[in-house]
C-alpha cells in the first residue's frame, strides 16, 4: 500500500520527465532538414492533457524564473552593445512587426467577435512567446488562452520559419556575397590590432623624458615594452630619446604613434629581457565583472594588457573596459610570473563556479518585486511588467552590471545554456497539459479558424518588414534574418538561418532585439485583454 501511496506522490514528477523524453525523441526526427526541436514537448504535453494528465500550475512558474533569467543574463552583454549601435532602428522595426501582427488579430477578432482571452491566445502563439504567454494568464487564467495558444502555435513555428528560410529566395539575395560584405564591415568597424616597433628619434625626447601613459592616452595605443637605446630592459614609465618600443593597436593609431616618436624598425627585434605574450582566458571569479584598470596586481608584476578578443573581435584594453567571462587576453608579462597570472585570470573555465546559486535566488527575487510594481498607461489603466518582464529586466540589468561587491552576476556558458533548457522543457510540458484538456472542444467550437488567423498575421507582417529593412534601409540580408527571428522570439528559426548562412552574424541581431521584442510582446499580450 505504501508503495502505491508513494508512486501517487511522485507521479507529477514521473509524468513530467516522461513528457519531456518523448518530445525530445519526437523532436529530433529530421525530415528534409526541418524538426520540431523543443516544441515537439508541447505537442506530446497537449496530447497527455487531453488523457487526463495534469502538471501542478507551479511548476509553470518554476520554469519560467530558470528560463527567463538564464536568457536576460546571456543577452544583456550584446543587447546594450547593439542598443547603442544599431538600437533604435531595429527597436522601431521589431515595434513595428509586432503592432502589425497585433492589429490584424485584433481588427479580425472584433470583425468576427472572437472573445479576448481566444485573440490572446492566437497572438502569444503567432508570435511564438511562451512568455508573452505567461504574462497573458497572470492577468486572466483563462483556459481559452492556453488551449489557442498550443493549438496554433506548432504551426505559428512552422510558418515563422519557412517565411524567414524562403526570404532569400523571394528577394533573389546570394547570402555568400551578404556574409562577405557584412565580414568586410566588420573589419572597418573593429580594425584588426597588430604590433610594431619603433626607436624614439623626435628631438622633442631629447630635452625631457615623456610620460608612457600620456603617449598611451593620446594615440590610445598601449607600450608593451621599453628598451634603452643601449638594448638594456628599462622598468620605468617614462620614454627617452633613443629609447626602443615595442606598442600595439590599430595601423592607423599606430602610424600617429611613429609621428610622435620617431621611426618604426624591424619587426623582428628582439627585445633583451624576459617578456613573454600570454594568452589567457578570462574564468577567474575575482576578475569576472571588474574594470581592467581595477587590476593592480598586473602593474605589479610588470603587466600589460596588450589586447581583447570577445565573440571574434579584437578590442582594445582600456582601463574602463570591464572584464567579462571567456574574453580572451592578450597579456605581455615577465615568464617568471606565469603562474600568478594565470591564477590571476583563470585561464580555465572548468574551474569557474557551475553557478552561484545565491546570485541566481537573489536576482529571480529582485526580479519578482520588480515585475509586481504597476505602471500607468493612459487609456489602458495599469500594467505590470508581470513575473516574466520583471525578470527579464532584472536580469538584462544584472548582466551588464556582472558584479556587485562579492556577487557575481554572471553564469557560466553551459551554466546559463542548463538553466535556459530545464526552465523551458519545465514550463512547455505544464502549460502543454493544462491546455490539452480543452483541446478538442475548442477545435470543434471554433474549427481551423484560428490557425488560419494565426498563420496569416505571420506571413503578411514578415514579408513587409523584410521589404522595408532591405529596400528603403538597405540593410544586410543577415542581419534583417538574425532581426527576424529576434523579433519574433523564434529560436528554431534562428537555428535554420545560422544553418543557411553558414555564419554567427545573424545571432548579433538576433541577440539586439530579442529583449526589446520579448518585452513588448509580454506589454501586447496583457494590452490585448484588455481593450
Amino acid at each position: 500500500m505504501s508503495d502505491w501511496l508513494a508512486f501517487f506522490i511522485h507521479r507529477d514528477i514521473l509524468s513530467l520527465f516522461i513528457i519531456i523524453t518523448l518530445g525530445y525523441i519526437i523532436g529530433n526526427i529530421r525530415i528534409k532538414g526541418f524538426s520540431f526541436d523543443i516544441s515537439a514537448i508541447l505537442l506530446v504535453s497537449l496530447v497527455a492533457g487531453h488523457f487526463g494528465v495534469v502538471l501542478p500550475s507551479s511548476f509553470k512558474f518554476f520554469g519560467l524564473a530558470l528560463f527567463i533569467y538564464a536568457i536576460g543574463l546571456q543577452s544583456a552583454p550584446g543587447f546594450f552593445e547593439a542598443v547603442k549601435k544599431e538600437g533604435l532602428r531595429l527597436a522601431l522595426l521589431a515595434a513595428l512587426l509586432l503592432f502589425f501582427i497585433f492589429a490584424i488579430i485584433l481588427i479580425v477578432a472584433k470583425t468576427e467577435n472572437l472573445p479576448a482571452d481566444v485573440a490572446d491566445g492566437i497572438f502569444t502563439a503567432a508570435i511564438t512567446s511562451a512568455p508573452a504567454l505567461a504574462a497573458a494568464l497572470e492577468i486572466k487564467n483563462s483556459p481559452s488562452i492556453s488551449v489557442f495558444f498550443g493549438v496554433v502555435y506548432p504551426f505559428a513555428i512552422i510558418a515563422t520559419i519557412l517565411t524567414i528560410r524562403l526570404t532569400p529566395s523571394i528577394f533573389r539575395v546570394n547570402l555568400k556575397r551578404e556574409l562577405a560584405k557584412l565580414k568586410e564591415r566588420q573589419k572597418m568597424l573593429h580594425p584588426e590590432i597588430v604590433t610594431k616597433n619603433f626607436r624614439i628619434t623626435n628631438e622633442s625626447f631629447k630635452d625631457k623624458p615623456v610620460e608612457k601613459d600620456k603617449i598611451e592616452q593620446i594615440t590610445h595605443t598601449v607600450i608593451e615594452r621599453i628598451e634603452t637605446y643601449k638594448g638594456q630592459p628599462t622598468s620605468t614609465d617614462k620614454l627617452h630619446y633613443g629609447d626602443i618600443v615595442r606598442a600595439s593597436g590599430t595601423e592607423e593609431q599606430l602610424e600617429n604613434l611613429k609621428l610622435l616618436l620617431g621611426e618604426e624598425i624591424e619587426k623582428s627585434y628582439h627585445f633583451h629581457d624576459d617578456m613573454k605574450v600570454f594568452r589567457l582566458l578570462v574564468t577567474s571569479k575575482d576578475v569576472v565583472g571588474k574594470k581592467i584598470a581595477e587590476l593592480k596586481e598586473l602593474k605589479s608584476m610588470g603587466a600589460v594588457i596588450t589586447r581583447l578578443r570577445r565573440s571574434g573581435i579584437d578590442i582594445q584594453p582600456y582601463p574602463s573596459l570591464t572584464l567579462r567571462l571567456g574574453d580572451k587576453l592578450y597579456v605581455v608579462a615577465p615568464k617568471r610570473y606565469e603562474d600568478k597570472l594565470k591564477q590571476l585570470i583563470g585561464d580555465d573555465l572548468l574551474k569557474y563556479p557551475a553557478a552561484d546559486f545565491l546570485a541566481i535566488s537573489l536576482g529571480i527575487v529582485l526580479g519578482i518585486i520588480v515585475g509586481s510594481i504597476p505602471v500607468g498607461l493612459p487609456g489602458i489603466g495599469n500594467i505590470k511588467l508581470s513575473f516574466v518582464g520583471g525578470i527579464l529586466i532584472t536580469a538584462l540589468v544584472l548582466g551588464r552590471i556582472g558584479r556587485t561587491g562579492n556577487i557575481v552576476w554572471q553564469l557560466s556558458p553551459h551554466s546559463a545554456t542548463l538553466l535556459k533548457t530545464l526552465g523551458q522543457l519545465i514550463f512547455l510540458a505544464t502549460i502543454g497539459t493544462e491546455s490539452g484538456k480543452y483541446l478538442i472542444q475548442s477545435i470543434q467550437t471554433h474549427g481551423f479558424f484560428a490557425i488560419y488567423l494565426g498563420v496569416g498575421s505571420i506571413v503578411v507582417p514578415l514579408l513587409t518588414i523584410t521589404f522595408i529593412a532591405r529596400q528603403l534601409l538597405g540593410m544586410n540580408f543577415l542581419e534583417i534574418l538574425g532581426f527576424l527571428s529576434g523579433a519574433m522570439t523564434s529560436t528554431p528559426s534562428l537555428s535554420v538561418v545560422t544553418s543557411i548562412t553558414e555564419s554567427d552574424y545573424p545571432a548579433v541581431s538576433y541577440a539586439a532585439v530579442y529583449p526589446f521584442a520579448l518585452v513588448l510582446s509580454i506589454i501586447l499580450a496583457q494590452v490585448l485583454l484588455k481593450i
